[in-house]
This record gives structure tokens, sequence and C-alpha cells, in this order.
């Protein structure tokens, strides 16, 4: 059976926090029944009935809460075209998830309003549905509201008719055919501005006061748009597309089709307030949800284990939209920081799982364990395909694709079948090693002579018995003995190969680029000539980030000692002032600086000359014309040379934070470090971050800034504080911020362990599901060193209790397992 089309009649009550609906479901009954199994979660059924034809009866129904279905049962046996009619209630929960309540306060009042959030199952919670990505059906939506509020769907409003009441009717055009988890309900106080100026209408809305913010939204996607039209070749379906900023919101923000949600800091952008990175990080969000309008939305998984076609190539546009507007920002840099390395940080465990998840309908979840493989390793596959083939066969497959399964579903299968259809290229071999299995490759290359030897097996930091092998496209570059270089490109995908380079070659570097999604071991002499390359400026950032990442990998993993690692970095370099390599070296050097209290001098001492040597060349304050990256790294390195004791910075950043407090502006591109310098040296900091976050006129981004700076206090007494008023006061969507930030400073570790024991439940309860299953990935392989039995004790039998939470907790267990040999090997 198949839905058809569903009349979907909504009455929020934002004064109690319930709702009330009638939904009319056509359904295709295609085979004989008598049952019909719907979803349903958290909404009572007060009345059902069939109708078919002009008859009209009464049906029972029950429901199974653990399978979360209602069963209806048909007063007959049935086929052909039906209507089903169901009544029913909810709650308007707090969990930021289904159909849920969100408040904010403007000019002293407090506002409330109704959102949704409905992926991957939450649908059900909102409406009796068939809630899985494959039944796609029309709808058409319609609400009683309050007049005074704003109605917002996927579609247009066709009708608003008052009722005399105080409240009025509003209906939205019928949708495409869709999937329930894109549909979106919004009714609340909000404020609009438009681009009519051509189909579809772009609308910015946002809660009141803020709308001025939201310009950037507004001419943004309006590119994003006209990006994704010209390059699918497919027009965007609907009248018009929404970019919303709700208040309270668990994520970044969710694909609704034509009505796209986002977190305020990741839509608003406050002139004089957000960072330039901030900037990038909100028009690469833009980017990233505008993209799902054709792959997740046009075409949808035909089930859940087929996601990545969603977020693969959505996170593969975050970077792609903005490149094409903003090539000065150099952002496909940061897709190597952001992407490569966190789906390689997430794929280098033994545990880990394939693109295309495992396991059918129900038993698949995105979740802590998943993420990064379906969003960060699938779009570097992605990016590797584009390699492998070209720009044009790429884009080529792409259209064909979108065009052939436009308004419905496909899986893995159908998109490699029409790849190959369309541009003539054999991409099947490439996807079965890449997509279906689990991991990636290292390549060990030898010199002999005048060839390379090179052996590829699969990476993780613990050992493995894999046999696994990949289709890798290489991209080498030989550095010749006359300073000429050269590039040779192959196809690797044995276990071993031989490849013949020039008599006059000095070295070489695989990998060129970072294009590929694999690691690299050099012979230890031909490291060492690398190294001499970096440190004389004859390497990109790219290929410098890839030999130093790559060899702490390895070092991690116990190939290489961190003596070795340290030296690398002090003889080669000194003279690096790139935004790729460094921000690596230092989150290097701030993990190890955390886990390592027995070579903090150390790091200390490096980590100190580094980013004086860069500050000082770059200068302290922000210049106009300089590149963005150079702006992302002062940042960076401000904080960092505090931590490592520079006494010049901490005495700008102690002067810049005094001159805020005395009312002064501090560039939004040094504010992060300048406030968590002034949470650590300033008395009087704790109560100018209280004021400020109680404060309606602050923005998101500046609270999620303090909260941060807030977790650097020194004290213990006052970070235990800070837990506490972190359940109390700090709304549930920001709670993990303080979390991870208390997690990030070295005085909380003697005690954070017992600390989250003692409060593991009231964490579940008081963080959205996503988040509290991300402070189990965070904190266990941290905090959980020394009690590593107690840890295995603790959340093995949870596994049992709650199977959805097994793959986030096996994660854990063997980062804590990776951390812990990391420890014992290094102490």
């Amino acid at each position: 059976m198949k839905p058809i089309h569903y009349n979907v009649h909504l009455e929020p009550d934002l004064e109690n926090f319930v709702f009330s609906g009638l939904t009319e479901i056509e359904i295709d009954l295609e085979n004989s029944t008598k049952e019909i199994i719907l979803n349903g979660k958290d909404i009572l059924i007060q009345k059902c009935e069939v109708i078919r034809g002009d008859d009209l009866k009464d049906c029972n129904f029950d429901f199974k809460k653990k399978k979360e279905e209602f069963t209806i049962r048909l007063p007959e046996e049935m086929n052909g075209i039906i209507k089903l009619k169901l009544r029913f209630t909810g709650n308007l929960n707090d969990n930021l998830l289904g159909f849920y309540r969100s408040k904010y306060v403007y000019q002293g009042e407090t506002k409330h309003l109704a959102s949704t959030q409905f992926e991957e199952r939450e649908a059900r919670a909102a409406f009796p549905c068939f809630d899985h990505p494959s039944k796609k059906a029309t709808f058409d939506i319609e609400y009683i509201i309050p007049e005074e509020l704003m109605a917002i769907s996927n579609t247009e409003i066709i009708e608003e008719k008052l009722l005399g009441d105080g409240k009025k009717l509003v209906k939205f055009a019928r949708t495409p055919k869709m999937s329930t988890y894109l549909l979106y309900f919004g009714i609340g106080p909000f404020e609009i501005i438009e681009d009519t100026s051509k189909k579809p209408i772009i609308r910015a809305i946002a809660p009141l006061g803020k709308i001025e913010y939201a310009k950037l939204a507004l001419e943004f996607g309006r590119k994003s748009i006209t990006f994704g039209e010209e390059y699918t070749g497919v027009p965007f379906p609907i009248g018009k597309c929404d970019y919303i900023a709700v208040p309270d919101f668990a994520f970044g923000a969710m694909e609704n089709y034509g009505a796209i949600t986002f977190r305020e800091n990741a839509m608003l952008y406050y002139p004089g307030k957000t960072s330039t990175m901030e900037l990038i990080r909100i028009v690469s969000i833009i980017a990233h949800e505008t993209a799902h309008m054709w792959f997740g939305d046009l075409v949808s998984p035909s089930d859940w284990k087929y996601i990545w076609l969603n977020e693969s190539f959505a996170t593969y546009f975050t970077f792609e939209i903005p490149d094409y507007y903003y090539p000065e920002w150099d952002i496909w840099k940061v897709f190597i920081l952001s992407t490569i390395l966190g789906g390689m940080e997430r794929d280098s465990l033994k545990f880990s799982v394939p693109v295309e998840l495992l396991g059918e309908g129900e038993e698949v979840h995105i979740d802590a364990s998943s993420a990064p493989i379906i969003y960060q390793k699938g779009a570097a596959v992605i990016k590797m395909l584009n390699g492998y083939l070209d720009d044009v066969k790429f884009k080529k497959g792409i259209k064909f694709f979108l065009d052939k399964y436009k308004f419905e579903c496909a899986s893995s299968n159908d998109y490699w079948d029409a790849f190959e259809e369309a541009t003539g290229e054999l991409v099947k071999e490439f996807a079965d090693t890449w997509v279906h299995q689990e991991g990636y490759p290292i390549i060990e290359v030898e010199r002999n002579n005048n060839q390379l030897l090179l052996k590829q097996s699969r990476f993780t930091f613990l050992p493995n018995d894999s046999e696994y092998k990949w289709l890798i496209p290489l991209n080498i570059k030989l550095f010749l003995n006359n300073g000429e270089t050269d590039l040779i490109k192959v196809i690797f995908k044995e276990k071993e190969t031989t490849i013949p380079i020039p008599e006059n070659t000095d070295t070489f570097k695989l990998n060129y680029e970072q294009s590929g999604f694999y690691r690299v071991k050099y012979e230890f002499e031909i490291l060492e000539k690398l190294g001499k390359l970096i440190s004389e400026g004859k390497l990109s950032p790219e290929d410098i980030f890839g030999i130093a990442n790559d060899l702490f990998a390895l070092v991690r993993r116990g190939d290489y000692t961190l003596e070795y690692y340290l030296k690398f970095l002090g003889d080669y370099f000194r003279k690096v002032e790139h935004f790729l390599p460094l921000t690596d070296v230092f989150s290097n050097l701030n993990k190890i600086y955390l886990i390592l209290p027995n070579k903090r001098d150390e790091i200390k001492k490096i980590g100190r000359e580094l980013s004086e040597f860069v500050l000082d060349k770059i200068e302290l304050y922000p210049k106009e014309s300089e590149n963005v990256q150079v702006k992302g790294l002062r940042e960076l390195l401000l904080w960092s040379a505090f931590t490592y004791g520079s006494e010049k910075i901490t005495n700008y950043c102690e002067e810049k934070f005094k001159d805020l407090l005395n009312g002064e502006n501090i560039h939004s591109d040094i504010i992060s470090s300048v406030l968590k310098v002034g949470a650590v040296s300033n008395p009087d900091a704790d109560d100018y971050f209280k004021k400020q976050l109680k404060d309606e006129k602050v923005s998101e981004g500046e609270k999620v800034r303090i909260l941060s700076a807030l977790s650097c206090n020194q004290d213990k007494n006052k970070l235990k504080e800070l837990l506490e008023f972190n359940f109390k006061e700090i709304p549930k969507r920001n709670r993990l911020n303080i979390i991870a930030g208390i997690l990030k400073n070295p005085e909380s570790h003697e005690w954070l362990w017992e600390w989250y024991m003692k409060n593991f439940q009231t964490i579940m309860k008081e963080l959205p599901l996503m988040h509290a299953a991300n402070a189990i990935v965070m904190l266990v392989p941290i905090v959980g060193f020394g009690h590593e039995d107690e840890a295995k004790n603790f959340f093995e039998p949870l596994m049992k209790q709650v199977p959805m939470a097994t793959n986030t907790i096996k994660m854990a267990l063997e980062s804590l397992e990776i951390y812990s040999t990391f420890r014992v090997r290094n102490s």
C-alpha cells in the first residue's frame, strides 16, 4: 500500500502547549487488506474512520508504543483507493523534536511559538502517517491559529480567513510529492523580509526584533537557489523558499522542503559582532541546506540506509556553492580540515560503518557514530569521484540522476546506474570500495632506485586484521634534482604495486593537494626530505597539512614516537604561517597538552614559539584587507599563545578585556580569545558574562562565545557551579557547549569523570537526545582514563537496555582504549 495524498488540519494552543488535528490520508491499497499500519508517537487518536466512495465507517485501532505504530482495523477487507480520517491530539513538547514549543524574550515579554523537527522519525509525533522516506505523497496543510501569529509551512499561503473569534484559518498550496520528514509546521510571532525579484520568492523569517540580521540569509539564499537550479538543470518546484531562524533548535539547520530552519547563530549575521569565520559558517550552512532542496528533497532516499545520498552531496555543495561566489575565501582548505579530517578521525576506529549504512528501515539511525561517515567521509568520497571522472562528467551524472528520479526515491545502486548511463564510465568498482565497505587505506611507500613500491592496508589506530583494498586514484608529486616538478596520476587497486619514477627524482609527495581519502607512511629519509621542503616554503598548505597530519596519526598508532613528531615541528615548522596546517598542528598540540600532563612544559615551549612567530608576522589586530584565513588563524593563535604562556599575548588580551568592561567594542575576529583570557584572569568576568547572558539584545552567537569563555575558568569550584548553572539557567540547545568547554579545560580532568557518572541520568534528561549521545562520545575517551573498567561495566549493559545507543557507546569505548594506550605509551 502507498499513500497518495494527505489533508492535514492543525490547531496548536500556545498557552497550554497542546494541539489537536484532523488528518485525511488517501491510500492506494494495491492488495486486499483488513489492516493498515500507521506510525504515531506521543499523540492520541480520538476517532478513526474509513471512506470508500460515499461510504464512511468507523475503524477500531490499537497502539504499540515500542514500535510507534497504530494498527487500523478496517471494517472489512478492502483494496483500491480509500481514505482514512483520523482525529488526534498531542502535546507541544520541549524536547526540540517532533512538534515542539520554543520561546524568546522581546521587549521584556516572553513570546511562544511552535516549530517542528521531523528528521528522522518525528513526523509521527505531529500526526499519524506513513513515516518513512519512501512513502512520498502530496500534502494540503492548514492551521487554525490566533490571528496575530504568522503561519509557515512548506508552500505559499493560498487562503487566510478571519474566523471572528480572534482566530484565523490559514491554508497552504499543495506540496510537491515529498517525504513526511521534510514537512514543516511553524506558528508564532515572527518578522519577515522577502526577495520577490523572481521565482521562487525568497523569504527570511526571524523572531521579533531580529529581522534586520536576516539580510545575509535572504541574499545568499537567493544565490544558492540560483546555483542549484543552474547546476542541476531542475527548477525549484515550490513558489517560495523560506530561511527561518528558530530560537530553540537542537541542530545547525534542517532542510524542510521550501521552509528551511536554522539555529539563530547559524543564520543571523550581526555586522561588527559576527566574526569572519562565523560568517563563512553561516554561508556554508545556508549552502548545505539549500543543496538539500535537490539532494534529499527532490530525490529522497528509498530507505534510511541511503541517507548518504542526501548528506554527502549536501556537504560537498556546502563548499562548492560558497567557492563559486567567494573564491577568495579558498574554502576548499576548510573542507580538508572539517570534512576530510573529520571523516578520517571517525573512520580510524576498528568499529566503523560504511557510507551506505547497514540495516533496513527502523534499524537505521543517524547518530554520533554514523554522522561523520555519511556527512564528512561521504562528501570526501564525492569530491574524489569528481576528480576520478572530471567536472564535466560529474555534473552530467548528477543532472541525469536528478532528472530521472525527481519527486521519487532512489537507492545507491540507482545512483551508480544513472552515473554509468550518463557518463559511460564504470564507477561501480570505485563505489564498492568507498561506499559499501567501512574504513579507509594507508599507503606505505618505499623507494627502490627508480621505482616506488606501494602497499595498501586499512588504517586504524588499534591493530586490525582487515583484508580490504580500495580503488585509489593516486596523484604523486615528484620533486626533481634540477628544481622542476612532475605529477603522476595512476589508479591503485591491488594490495601492492610498483610505479616507475625518473632517475633524477629527489623526493615525492603522495596524495598531492590532499585530493584523496587516505593516509601515507613514508620512509624516514623521505619524511626528512619533505620536512626540508616545508621549511624552504616549497610545498602548498594542503601538502604541508597532509605530511604533518599523517605523521601525527602514525604517532597515535604507535609507528613513530611523540618526541619525533615534536622534533619534526621544531625542525621544519618554524616558518609555516598557513591557516590549514597550523590549525591542524595546534589542534594536535592542544590534544597532547590536555591528555598528557607530563608533556605540558614541552608543548608550551614549542606552542609558544610557533604561535608568537606567526602572530608577530600577521600582527595582533585584524586588517580589513587581509585574507579571511589569516583572520581565522589569528583567532586560533591568540588563545593558544595565552595557554602556552606567552607574556606578550596575555598582556594584550587582558588589556582588551578591560577595554570591553569599560564599554569599548572589541573586533569580532579576536573577541573569542579575549573573552576566554578575561574569564581566566579577570575577577569581574563572571558578573559581566552572566549579565550578558540575560540580555535579550545580546545575540545567540555572542552568548555561545560567552559559554565557551566561562568554561575556561581555572577555579574548580566555579566550574562545578557552572555545571549546576548550566542545567538551571542555560537553554537546552546550548547545554552541551558548557560541558564541551569544561572538557577542554585541563583543570576539570581530576573530577569530571566522577561528576559525569553522578549526573549521567540528568544529562540524558536535560539535553536533547543527540546532544546527550554526543556527550558520551566526547567525555568517555578523555576523562575515562584510569576508569576504563568502570566505563566498560557502566556502558556495556546500557547497550542492551537502549539498543539505539549501541554504536555510539562502541565508538566511545574504543576511543577510550585508543587514548589510554596513547597515554600509557607516552607517560
